[in-house]
């Protein structure tokens, strides 16, 4: 057995999540980050709660729970207003609770409990859509629709069209949930809050969890905004519960650290606690499943892994829940090892200011508990340090044989020599931009716009726009030369919809990738084929090579459960696939109904870089200007959510990394001490013209590439992280990492300071797997 097999043998044949002893546990990463956003003047005050078990694991408060008008300390027991977490931790167990008695049916439409929304018009607004918030409703209602309170709340939001058919889409909204505290009313024959109290909060021994703090609990809390000139200390923030007399299904509850663990116990511990049954296990389980539809980031309740929870998810293990609320609270959960992780803040306080400095909080603490909690270094074996990771297979890297330039031959290229024949009736879509073009430099656009034969219906443009040079939101256009429509794929939608795809017979993609995961075309793609095969239009990839070869596969394989724009499908970060082969890939893995035809490169191995293909380059985005900088970005990019600055705004964009408080000669010659293969680093100064630090001037490093064989970016990335870590602990922010890094082991390691030996081996413990998933989509030796 390979060494590499038998890491991946010994990983999966032991738990990634072993609990550690509480003796062994640090927290120190809590205590930094809770500090600096404390030093940071835009959070007041803060309480953190980790738990697990029916163990408190760490409790502490940080800074005021007031400071206008005069500053008075946070404390532990300290009184919140949770905002949204009033969703799951109040309104969702009472609809859970109701939904056990059989007096609410998950799947029956709301319109059978509220007689305003009876009618064709809601049919499709079942509880359950409303409660994975997929049933249309809009996401914050006008305050006009719920003054006055219910009933007349209930007919104004009636009278409101839906934004979206329900199902169809997922929409955070306060409009459902605020209608499901009513159906809690009308079904129960008690108000929100006193079902509450009934069924959760008196049960479970809860002292502080209310609607309405009472004088001696409002002297407790911890102070929001000025509301009417009156700070509000104990009276709800949000507005529209203000206008609902204080209690409703989206917000409204006060509660402390202490008490949302004892909910959050009962939770972990099947609905049960101390003697008191508040739900069934069955029901627990039911509330936590991930739902299917739409692609499975909400279950009933609660985040899994939404665009909301992208701060915390990352770092706690798959399936874990939790929400967040806009006063500055969350919690997150994971059920299995029954943890909990508990932050309150009052970050608005007092001028409704933080929202930056929350998200960085969140992101902190959640990495800090994760990796002290979740890691599990016993489950990786390693042997001795390999500075030089293997290529495909764990086979030793060997030198590439010379070969004939000029001899590649794109899609686009075939198609041409056969005079588009196989268009030849058809109605085109071209999905493309500025890197559509054959060999002698035409654009596809033109080529198919003049093919006899052939109709070109309409343009669609990813990311950067048709030629390739926006750095934000691409608007639909109109192509000066042909006159055709050009559909945006990076702006509101960035799927085709019906409309872009009317009287459209075909779709083609021809766009040229990098071979990089977070390289947003490869998502571009995939929606394009799942919404063909939606609508019974056929697929054609007109293939391009992968630039940086097609031959080295680096990095972790993402974790399934985290896909996004930039994680589109479970691939190691420096892919080893061309666009066609990928599009291979994701349809038959997905099982997407979708004809995909791939015309395939000729010439191409996949050995062979880009300048070895007699193709013309055009860049593939604003700042990938050079095939050195794709290799680059393969790694480096790991490195933009950070607080570094990646060389955008510079010559050199993914070739120097620098920021104001780096000294960049003693970080040089540490990573040269390393003697990692193929690059060498120099000290560098640089100051950016945009994006991070603009106008600032930065110290860091340049990367030199002394061999593009063996240089491994994604090792030299680990190598520049851990490296600032040491040298810049206070002030390198790295957890950002994890967004397009998106693997847990390879994360929780790298913050527990592991090794680069022991990193570079997470990154590689899927590669077995992936390596026989990807066999049978190649097309090239």
């Amino acid at each position: 057995m390979t060494r590499l097999a038998l890491i991946t043998s010994l990983l999966f044949s032991l738990i990634l999540v072993v609990p550690a002893e509480p003796a062994a546990l640090n927290f120190s990463g809590v205590d930094e980050a809770a500090n600096d956003a404390i030093a940071s003047g835009e959070i007041p005050g803060i309480v953190i709660l980790i738990g697990r078990n029916d163990e408190t694991l760490y409790l502490r408060a940080f800074g005021s729970r007031e400071v206008v008008p005069e500053s008075r300390p946070m404390a532990a027991d300290t009184i919140f207003d949770i905002a949204s977490l009033t969703k799951p931790f109040g309104t969702t167990l009472a609809m859970m609770s109701l939904v056990e008695r059989g007096a609410i049916n998950l799947d029956a439409p709301l319109g059978r409990y509220l007689k305003e929304f009876k009618g064709n018009a809601f049919e499709q607004v079942t509880i359950r859509r409303i409660m994975t918030h997929s049933a249309g409703f809009p996401a914050i209602p006008s305050t006009d629709s719920v003054a006055g309170g219910f009933p007349r709340a209930a007919r104004a939001l009636a009278a409101k069209p839906l934004d979206y058919p329900p199902g169809t889409g997922f929409q955070y909204s306060d409009t459902g949930f605020i209608l499901l505290g009513e159906v809690v009313r009308r079904v129960s024959g008690d108000t929100l809050d006193d079902y509450l109290a009934r069924v959760v909060f008196r049960p479970l021994g809860l002292r502080d969890t209310t609607f309405h703090p009472d004088e001696r609990q409002r002297r407790r809390s911890a102070a929001t905004e000025f509301h009417n000139g009156i700070m509000l200390q104990g009276h709800v923030h949000d507005p529209r519960a203000r206008h609902l007399g204080g209690v409703a299904g989206h917000a409204g509850m006060f509660s402390t650290a202490a008490d949302l663990a004892r909910i959050c116990r009962m939770l972990v511990n099947d609905g049960e606690l101390d003697g008191k049954r508040i739900l069934k296990a069955s029901t627990v389980q039911m509330m936590w499943q991930r739902s299917p539809q739409p692609d499975g980031v909400r279950s009933l309740g609660w985040d899994v892994s939404s665009s909301f929870s992208g701060l915390m998810s990352p770092f706690f293990p798959v399936n874990s829940v939790g929400h967040t609320g806009f006063t500055g609270t969350a919690v997150w959960i994971d059920p299995p090892t029954r943890t909990c992780m508990i932050i309150l803040t009052n970050r608005v306080h007092p001028s409704g200011g933080g929202a930056n400095k929350i998200r960085e909080l969140r992101s902190r603490v959640a990495a800090a508990v994760g990796a002290e909690l979740f890691f599990a270094p016993s489950a990786l074996v390693t042997g001795p340090s390999s500075s030089a990771p293997a290529a495909d297979g764990g086979e030793a890297i060997t030198p590439p044989r010379p070969r004939a330039l000029g001899t590649v031959r794109t899609g686009l290229d075939t198609l041409v020599d056969q005079n588009f024949a196989p268009f030849q009736g058809h109605a085109v879509g071209l999905i493309t931009n500025q890197t559509g073009i054959d060999s002698k430099g035409r654009r596809a656009i033109d080529l198919f716009a003049n093919a006899p034969g052939v109709r070109l219906a309409a343009i669609f443009s990813p990311e950067h726009g048709i030629s390739g040079d926006v750095d934000a939101d691409v608007p639909n256009s109109r192509d000066a030369a042909t006159g055709r429509p050009i559909w945006s794929l990076y702006g509101p939608t960035r799927r085709p919809t019906g409309d872009m795809l009317y009287g459209v017979s075909v779709l083609v993609f021809d766009i040229q990738d990098i071979g990089v995961r977070y390289y947003t075309y490869l998502a571009t793609l995939l929606y394009v084929l799942e919404e063909a095969g939606r609508r019974n239009i056929p697929v054609v990839v007109l293939d391009r090579p992968n630039p940086i070869t097609g031959r080295v596969v680096e990095g972790p394989v993402m974790d399934p459960d985290l896909k996004s724009f930039t994680a589109p499908h479970p691939l190691p970060v420096r892919t080893g696939l061309t666009i066609g082969e990928y599009a291979r890939m994701v349809v038959a893995e997905r099982r997407l109904p979708v004809s995909l035809t791939v015309f395939p490169l000729i010439g191409w191995d996949r050995g062979r870089w880009y300048d070895e293909t007699g193709l013309p380059w055009a860049n593939p985005s604003p700042n990938i200007r050079s095939l050195t900088q794709a290799l680059l970005y393969s790694g480096v990019g790991l490195l933009e959510a950070t607080n570094l600055s990646v060389g955008r705004g510079t010559e050199a964009p993914f070739e120097v990394v620098g920021a104001p408080w780096i000294e960049p000669h003693a970080l040089a010659d540490a990573l040269n001490r390393q003697r990692l293969p193929g690059v060498r680093f120099e000290a560098v100064q640089f100051t950016p013209t945009s994006d991070v630090y603009t106008r600032t001037p930065c110290s860091g490093v340049r990367f030199v590439v002394t061999d593009r064989e063996t240089i491994r970016p994604v090792t030299v990335a680990f190598a520049l992280a851990n490296a600032l870590r040491a040298l810049h602990r206070e002030q390198f922010r790295p957890e950002g990492i994890q967004n397009l890094l998106v693997h847990r082991p390879t994360m929780w390691a790298f913050l527990r300071g592991e090794p680069l030996d022991r990193l570079v081996a997470w990154t590689e413990v899927d590669r077995t797997s992936f390596m026989n998933r990807r066999a049978s989509y190649l097309i090239y030796p």
